[in-house]
């Protein structure tokens, strides 16, 4: 199954595929399938390239429902999925650390205000240390509080905030 596929699912199922919705026996398929357009969203600010952002989603999914029996809380099926989607980006680091990597030509809109503005966010998370970059769009982006962010990172509460500290000092440095 491709993301497209995952998202267009989701995009189809609309609201009722919230973990409101859940129902006694936990998170279905499908309710995974209607995360994907926020874990794609989030992939693009942790990962430099839109295919790669692509990837990172689709294997979030894939793995989120192959190991949906081990969601211990149905209620936080978001906050789950972000956590083997951080622990997928730091797997990929690892493993592809050795590789040059060469930029990619971004296509974001610059014509709108907006656009430039976002694209000079994007481009200063992007120079922030990775697990900085991850405490940031966790939280500040996805809406994630601090400890949610702490767990999807598999750190404490502390070593979060203080990522998310640095983090913010970095970027408003890179911003101005």
């Amino acid at each position: 199954m491709s993301v497209q596929n995952v998202i267009d699912m989701g995009l189809t199922l609309g609201s009722s595929t919230t973990s409101d919705t859940t129902s006694l026996s936990g998170p279905t398929f499908e309710e995974i399938a209607g995360y994907a357009p926020v874990l794609l969203a989030t992939a693009r600010l942790l990962v430099r390239n839109d295919t790669e952002a692509h990837d990172l989603a689709q294997t979030t999914c894939e793995i989120g429902m192959r190991r949906l029996h081990t969601l211990r809380d149905p209620t936080k099926l978001l906050p789950w999925l972000l956590a083997i989607q951080t622990h997928e980006v730091f797997r990929l680091r690892r493993r592809l650390r050795r590789l040059v990597l060469v930029p990619a030509v971004s296509l974001a809109d610059t014509s709108s205000p907006d656009g430039s503005e976002m694209l000079n966010v994007r481009e200063a998370l992007h120079k922030l240390p990775a697990r900085a970059r991850t405490a940031v769009v966790l939280h500040h982006m996805v809406g994630l509080s601090v400890q949610e962010t702490a767990e999807a990172m598999g750190i404490t509460t502390n070593t979060a905030k203080s990522h998310l500290k640095r983090g913010l000092e970095l970027l408003r440095e890179a911003l101005q």
